[in-house]
């Protein structure tokens, strides 16, 4: 995992940017395929390399953009915090797998099964806030509106199940060996940079 917390923030700022707008890019460009996806990917992505804060800042940003441009079947300040809720799981479980020891390709199968885990999860968030909402005035009506909802996503959830766990298992050892080194050269100069630049102003002038 890289420190991005040692940048300066320009640098953060830039880099979250970029990650919210790559996020939001591919889920709008992968939204008319059904199960294709790879938002849950780029969660992991995020949380790999850049950790939990960072990841739960550019999941916070990207639901509110997502809200905001396609709207949704619920106001904005009933989608936007379940919809966060939902993908902050997933780092969140993540989180676990921090306390495994070694390199991170002892992760790799925990990371891809929380992945897939949270397939399920994210699908019965919706299904039982969208029961509460419409259908929450007794249990039997509760009940009843969450059973069906929870029925029509299953295969919704199936998919995004088998794409998390696969896209991780696939493409996250790739991009691990390819940026591992070149993100902490980079970090670790812009880091040295700042060091310089805090040293020049405490000397006497």
């Amino acid at each position: 995992m890289i420190d991005w917390s040692k940048t300066s923030l320009t640098y953060r700022l830039v880099l979250m940017a970029l990650m919210t707008a790559l996020t939001l890019a591919v889920d709008e460009a992968f939204a008319a395929i059904p199960f294709l996806q790879f938002v849950t990917f780029l969660v992991v992505f995020n949380f790999v390399f850049f950790g939990y804060r960072f990841t739960l800042s550019v999941l916070f940003y990207y639901v509110m953009l997502d809200c905001f441009i396609t709207g949704g079947m619920w106001p904005l300040y009933v989608s936007i915090p379940t919809m966060f809720f939902a993908w902050a799981l997933l780092p969140t479980m993540l989180l676990v797998t921090n306390l495994i020891k070694g390199s991170f390709y002892k992760r790799l199968i925990p990371i891809a099964l929380i992945t897939a885990i949270h397939g399920f999860i994210y699908g019965q968030t919706f299904a039982v806030i969208t029961a509460l909402i419409y259908d929450g005035q007794t249990f039997e009506t509760f009940y009843a509106a969450w059973l069906g909802w929870t029925i029509g996503d299953i295969p919704w959830e199936i998919g995004q199940c088998i794409m998390g766990f696969s896209s991780v298992i696939v493409l996250m050892p790739v991009l691990y060996k390819a940026l591992e080194k070149p993100l902490k050269r980079y970090t670790a100069s812009h880091q040295t940079k700042l060091d310089s630049e805090f040293n020049e102003e405490e000397l006497p002038r």
